[in-house]
């Protein structure tokens, strides 16, 4: 089965090949071919373990063989690209963080680690008081409820007029907070 993604249905299409009996299924990595492409290895790799149950495959070095593959065939992939794309497993909004946080199956079909990647939680202007706890105490902050609150308020201020905030942009927030007692217990 050779498919094209002209109309981004080539992995549906060769695993619907593969259903009548195709024994043999071309892929690329990051789907780089002619056009539009072709069916994505890392997509493929992943659908027939998740949904066929096929488990030979190493599949956790999908992301650094994509990465490779990006920068020597000079060919950028999308941020949002399943599987291996920057933000395949990244989190911003409050309720979806929430979630994750909880029941990482919510949001994601299987854990980012199958292929090679992990999971990012993103402050900026949808980020809730669950993730800026879970971030904060990564961070090694033990904050109160009330802080984490100003701190809340404060990431959501800075973040609408730019890009979302990093860690150590967070840590400088949190230092120059007034009237809060701040726990330090990090590395």
């Amino acid at each position: 089965m050779h498919c094209h993604d002209d109309l981004g249905m080539a992995l549906p299409n060769a695993l619907a090949g593969a259903e009548a009996g195709a024994k043999q299924l071309h892929t690329t990595v990051n789907g780089i071919g002619e056009r539009s492409g072709n069916v994505p290895l890392e997509e493929m790799l992943v659908a027939l373990k998740l949904h066929y149950g096929i488990d030979r495959y190493n599949l956790t070095k999908l992301k650094n063989l994509s990465g490779l593959v990006q920068s020597y065939s000079g060919v950028s992939m999308a941020k949002n690209k399943a599987v291996v794309g920057d933000n395949a497993f990244a989190h911003e909004s409050g309720i979806h963080v929430a979630a994750v946080l909880e029941e990482p199956r919510t949001y994601e079909p299987y854990s980012p680690e199958i292929v090679g990647a992990e999971r990012r939680i993103i402050m900026g202007k949808h980020t809730g008081a669950k993730a800026l706890r879970y971030i904060t105490e990564r961070m090694g902050y033990h904050l109160s409820d009330q802080e984490v609150a100003l701190l809340s308020e404060k990431v959501k201020a800075c973040s609408e007029c730019k890009r979302p905030i990093n860690c150590e942009e967070l840590r400088k927030i949190i230092l120059g907070m007034d009237n809060v007692e701040i726990v330090y217990q990090g590395p």
